[in-house]
């Protein structure tokens, strides 16, 4: 009995080299990469109002949130592109020379805006800074079709794919004769944090520049004489 289970196993591990051997694969990686200029820009602001009674806090950011969203609504901005929801309630607390003392409460009122008017953030900035903002926590340009662009990479990363395993293919004198299998990474990238962070501060800045967008696929070539 013994030795049926060796013959077997030796059987088993013939076949199994035979069919590393039969499987002769080809490995690549190809890359997409496609840049596309934003065509819109996300802002997110804040206002701010401190003091001993909350209603009257709230009185005061509603009058500022009104002043503006109409001043949004006149620089084109739709209404549902405007989200001014957010409202955060906390206490507030400054060390004096006894202490922590308690002076009231801190009321935020947050106002996120996206825009497809590229050329006229700058002017949303400083009109909204003027009506009440106390300031930007965020501002971003954005694309607003980043599935369109990343479906550009991917064909992109295909081709590349392609053409890598076929000038393989051909100086190793073999040609390929299907795809077993393939796997994908999508990559993003855009302009570092500071860069960002500085179009809050300088008004001369007009260019958004571009983000680019990449795509990776790992593909296993069957491969033959």
């Amino acid at each position: 009995m013994s030795w049926k289970v060796v013959l077997l196993a030796a059987v088993g591990l013939v076949l199994n080299f035979q069919t590393l051997a039969a499987e002769r694969t080809l490995q690549v990686a190809g890359q997409g990469v496609i840049s596309a200029a934003p065509d819109a820009y996300t802002l997110t602001m804040v206002i701010e109002e401190r003091g001993a009674v909350v209603s009257k806090l709230n009185e005061q950011a509603n009058h500022k949130l009104n002043a503006v969203v109409s001043f949004l609504l006149s620089q084109g901005i739709t209404e549902d592109a405007v989200q001014s929801m957010s409202v955060n309630l906390s206490p507030w607390y400054e060390h004096t020379s006894n202490g922590r003392e308690n002076k009231g409460f801190v009321l935020t009122r947050q106002v996120r805006v996206t825009s497809n008017q590229l050329q006229n953030y700058d002017t949303v900035l400083d009109g909204a800074m003027k009506r009440g903002i106390n300031r930007i926590d965020q501002f971003e340009f954005i694309n607003t079709h980043p599935d369109e662009v990343y479906r550009q990479a991917l064909i992109a990363a295909v081709e590349d794919a392609k053409a890598r395993a076929s000038l393989i293919a051909k100086q190793m004198g073999v040609s390929i004769s299907g795809v077993i299998a393939v796997t994908e990474t999508r990559g993003y990238s855009q302009p570092p944090v500071g860069v960002r962070m500085r179009v809050q501060q300088e008004a001369a800045i007009s260019l958004p520049g571009q983000t680019d967008t990449s795509a990776t696929v790992n593909v296993t070539f069957a491969i033959e004489n």
